[in-house]
C-alpha cells in the first residue's frame, strides 16, 4: 500500500486571500462550531417544535444526535431515487408537526425534486446540505452545511433558516482539533488518521457552539471558488469515464460542487483494489450496513457505495491513472 493516500481528511490549506464562500452570518445565517449544531440551532429556534422527525435510511447516525437531546422521537424512511426522491415511503402517516429530513446527497441531488418534496409535505422540512457545501437553500426550507467535508478546517457548520436563529452564548476553541490538519501537512494521511479520529469524537460531544476565531481565520483563508471550480471539473471527466459503469443514474454535470463522485458497481473486490492503491474510501453509511441482512439492497448498496474523492487537491487525470478503469 503507497505510504499516502488519496482523498481523505483535510491538512492545512492557507491562502493569501479567501474568496466565493457563499454563506454571510446574518440573523438567519448562524456559523456554528459543526453540522450538526447548525441543525439543532434550526430546530431550537423553530417557532413551533416538532414532535418527530422523519429520517432517511442513507442518514448518519450523528445527524441524530440534535433530535436525542431535545426529545423528538425519530422515524426512518425509505425513497426510490438518492438523487431524485420524488417517491418516499414514510412508516407512518405524516402530520403537520411532523418534520421531515430531505439530503442532499453529496451536491447531487435534483433541486427541482427536493423542492417539490418539501412543498408536498404537510409540515416543516429541514434540507441535510452536510455533503452539498456549495448547492443552494431551497426556498422556505431551512438548511444546514458542514465545511470540514470540503476543505482543510477544523470544525464548522453553516444554519439557514427562513426565520430568525437563536445563536448559542459560547464561543467554540477548536486550536486542539487543529492538531489534526497540522499532522496531515505534516505527516500525511495515514499517519494523521488517529488524529483526525480524536476529533470526530470530540465533535461528537459538543453542545451548541458558536464557530471558533481560528476556524473564521481558516475560512477567511481558503479559495472557495478555486474549490467549487476543481471539483466541479474533475466530477465531470470522472462521470465521462465512469458513467457506463455507475448503477447510479447521475447528471452528466453536477448541479453543485460534489463532495465525492458516487461509484456504485458489482465489481467483486474493487474496494480492496483501490484502498490498495492508495485512495480513502470510507463506509458513509455503517449504520446501515450493522443493522440489516446482507441480503438487503439497503445494505448491498451501503457496502458497495464507492465515495471517490474529487476535490481541489488533486487533478482528474490523476485520480484517473490511479483507478486504472
Amino acid at each position: 500500500m503507497n505510504s499516502d493516500m488519496i482523498g481523505g481528511a483535510f491538512g492545512i490549506e492557507l491562502s493569501a486571500e479567501g474568496r466565493g464562500f457563499p454563506f454571510s452570518e446574518s440573523e438567519n445565517c448562524a456559523w456554528l462550531c459543526s453540522g450538526r449544531a447548525a441543525l439543532e440551532c434550526i430546530v431550537r429556534s423553530m417557532p413551533d417544535r416538532p414532535a418527530r422527525a422523519f429520517v432517511p435510511r442513507y442518514t448518519c447516525d450523528t445527524v441524530l444526535t440534535p433530535f436525542s437531546r431535545l426529545g423528538i422521537r425519530v422515524l426512518r424512511y425509505e425513497t426510490e431515487d438518492l438523487f431524485a426522491p420524488t417517491n418516499l415511503w414514510l412508516p407512518e402517516p405524516a402530520h403537520p408537526d411532523d418534520l421531515l429530513v430531505l439530503v442532499n446527497y453529496f451536491g447531487l441531488s435534483d433541486p427541482t425534486a427536493l423542492q417539490a418534496v418539501a412543498c408536498s409535505h404537510p409540515g416543516l422540512c429541514v434540507l441535510d446540505a452536510a455533503t452539498a457545501l456549495f448547492a443552494p437553500p431551497i426556498p422556505g426550507v431551512p438548511t444546514f452545511y458542514s465545511l470540514r467535508k470540503f476543505a482543510g478546517v477544523p470544525d464548522g457548520g453553516i444554519a439557514l433558516a427562513p426565520f430568525p436563529l437563536r445563536l448559542p452564548e459560547v464561543t467554540d476553541d477548536s486550536s486542539v482539533r487543529a492538531r489534526a490538519l497540522l499532522q496531515r501537512s505534516l505527516h500525511g494521511a495515514v499517519a494523521s488518521l488517529p488524529w483526525f479520529e480524536r476529533l470526530e469524537s470530540e465533535l461528537s460531544r459538543l453542545p451548541l457552539l458558536r464557530m471558533s476565531p481560528l476556524t473564521r481565520a481558516f475560512v477567511a483563508a481558503t479559495d472557495w471558488e478555486k474549490v467549487a471550480e476543481r471539483r466541479m471539473e474533475n466530477y465531470a471527466k470522472l462521470h465521462e469515464r465512469l458513467r457506463s459503469l455507475n448503477r447510479f443514474t447521475l447528471p452528466p454535470q453536477a448541479p453543485s460542487a460534489p463532495f465525492c463522485y458516487p461509484l456504485l458497481t458489482g465489481i467483486p473486490g474493487l474496494r480492496d483494489e483501490l484502498i490498495d492503491a492508495g485512495i480513502a474510501l470510507p463506509f458513509l453509511w455503517e449504520e446501515v450496513i450493522a443493522c440489516t441482512q446482507a441480503t438487503d439492497p439497503s445494505n448491498r448498496i451501503a457496502r458497495s457505495l464507492l465515495p471517490l474523492p474529487l476535490d481541489q487537491r488533486y487533478s482528474a487525470a490523476a485520480i484517473l491513472s490511479l483507478l486504472n478503469l
